[in-house]
């Protein structure tokens, strides 16, 4: 099997070129550029604005009486991203390197929330996630540009501190991670991340309900977000377990691939001598995304099979 560094170019192996956030909020948002700027070289280091937009116009406050407020106006110049380049994180090319980049879109309305249903349907971490971002109307998207050649701890890393930037001039209400497919509480992530859990929203664990008997249901156990990185997730197809354990053994597994690279190899047994073994095989995921993920086969009598992807 390839290593991290090499998956990306493994067909349907989820690796996502561009990763991407959402920040989404109830209220009207505007960002002051210096102010950003500001905290954004604290985060990064170096940094500065590839291409400026021509104007920045202020329109009345909302109802709320917020000092930030989007421009009205739909002229090109006002729908232009904001582009920073980060230019102590350079990243090789063939033909020599260039800074790692952070793209912020303009503010605009949110018209389609059926795409957080997946989220929202595994969003176990944070009771108030359907609520909160039903009630949300705006979003500010934000993802990396020509990163994908950088390791992907540092990759990962990079955009962290470049959307802690953001989030600390333009609070909001909920965070939605594109690789993940998570929604998450944005004070809840900026407390992770403190806390050096670095996966909290690049990464969630699933579980999805896979038929069987009454007698013997079958269920499905997966992360999602590891393989936009380029490093495997994981899968368990099981019945008769604790759905606790195979998420705990998912997280432990996730975190030291994430750390490591894609350092296991099939047929390898996760787990000590006195605990449950899982055996680890490269397979293509049974539930969508499609992408490569690590299978764990926690042996007979709970290992349910492989299901058609």
């Amino acid at each position: 099997m390839p290593d991290s560094q090499n998956i990306d170019q493994k067909q349907n192996s989820g690796f996502h070129p561009v990763y991407m956030a959402e920040l989404l909020f109830q209220e009207l948002p505007v960002f002051r550029e210096e102010k950003l700027m500001e905290v954004m070289r604290r985060m990064t280091g170096n940094a500065r604005v590839l291409k400026k937009r021509l104007k920045e116009r202020v329109a009345a406050p909302t109802s709320a009486g917020s000092a930030f407020s989007r421009p009205e106006t739909t002229e090109k110049e006002d729908q232009e991203p904001l582009v920073i380049m980060h230019t102590e994180h350079m990243v090789p090319f063939e033909d020599g390197t260039i800074p790692a980049q952070t793209c912020i879109l303009p503010v605009q309305d949110i018209t389609d929330k059926n795409r957080f249903k997946g989220a929202l349907e595994q969003a176990w971490h944070w009771k108030e996630a359907g609520r909160v971002s039903g009630a949300s109307k705006y979003q500010i998207r934000i993802h990396d540009l020509f990163t994908a050649a950088l390791p992907h701890k540092k990759r990962l890393q990079l955009f962290q501190q470049a959307l802690s930037a953001v989030l600390e001039v333009v609070p909001c209400d909920a965070i939605y991670f594109y690789g993940s497919d998570k929604i998450v509480e944005p004070s809840a992530y900026r407390d992770a991340l403190q806390k050096g859990d670095h996966l909290y929203g690049a990464m969630n664990v699933r579980l999805y309900q896979a038929g069987g008997t009454e007698a013997r249901r079958e269920f499905v156990m997966d992360t999602v977000g590891l393989s936009s990185l380029g490093v495997p997730d994981f899968q368990c197809h099981f019945a008769g377990l604790d759905p606790d354990t195979v998420a705990q053994t998912l997280f432990g597994a996730a975190y030291y691939l994430f750390d490591q690279g894609d350092v296991i190899l099939d047929g390898q047994l996760l787990g000590t001598s006195g605990s449950q073994r899982w055996r680890c095989e490269h397979q293509e995921s049974i539930v969508s995304p499609r992408r490569y993920v690590i299978d764990l086969d926690p042996g007979a009598p709970y290992y349910a099979g492989q299901l058609e992807p």
